[in-house]
């Protein structure tokens, strides 16, 4: 299927301020290519089934489009959805670096340890930065459309409120000695709540004394 021929279906989507002339629509890195929303290899799904799509094609950058070149959405909303739970997927491992160590124990340890740590605590941050990249003010065809305020996920322990993961983790494992590994095991085993998580640590504890 040669893409030139659908071209025609599809209207770009344009940045409305400089600041974000050639970045990626779906994580802000810098654009290399158009991704069409949705893709023309799917494009008669849409055509023939007189179902809702956007047929706009939008700047994105090599990772993102080969992350979703065999997703089937057909809006950009969808499309931002599916690209930051796969990015979440394809770094899980650098995200968990950066979210349970910091530079002074990393800084303990031998020299070729710590390159391996701060090369993923790096890219565990970027990673992070790029999932929670809000998208830009853009236009499609003389219509603009603001992009969604980002939201501010908080994360509690008790009664302690947090701005990251990463932060409540080091709070909680240092308030409750419990190593970060297994809390935040206990965390996404309890319905993502420290309060659970912490409470079934102790339980556990208590049980085996």
């Amino acid at each position: 299927m040669s893409v030139r021929n659908y071209q025609k279906f599809y209207k770009p989507l344009h940045a409305r301020h400089s600041a974000d002339f050639g970045r990626c629509i779906y994580c802000g890195c810098e654009s290399a290519r158009q991704d069409y929303i949705p893709p023309i290899k799917f494009i008669h799904d849409w055509r023939d089934g007189n179902c809702e799509a956007d047929f706009i094609s939008v700047p994105a950058c090599n990772e993102c489009t080969d992350l979703l070149k065999d997703e089937n959405n057909s809006t950009l909303q969808a499309r931002q959805s599916v690209l930051k739970t796969k990015l979440a997927d394809k770094y899980r491992k650098a995200i968990r670096v950066f979210n349970h160590w910091n530079i002074e124990e990393i800084e303990e340890m031998d020299a070729a340890f710590q390159i391996s740590l701060k090369g993923g605590m790096r890219l565990g941050k970027e990673t992070l930065t790029r999932i929670g990249f809000p998208g830009f003010d853009y236009e499609v065809d003389g219509s603009f459309t603001r992009a969604a305020a980002p939201q501010q996920e908080v994360f509690t322990v008790f009664d302690q409120e947090f701005d990251s993961f990463r932060e409540a983790l080091a709070f909680a494992s240092n308030a409750y000695q419990i190593k970060k590994s297994r809390l935040s095991q206990l965390y996404f085993d309890n319905d993502e709540s420290f309060d659970r998580a912490i409470e079934v640590f102790h339980g556990l504890v208590e049980g085996n004394q």
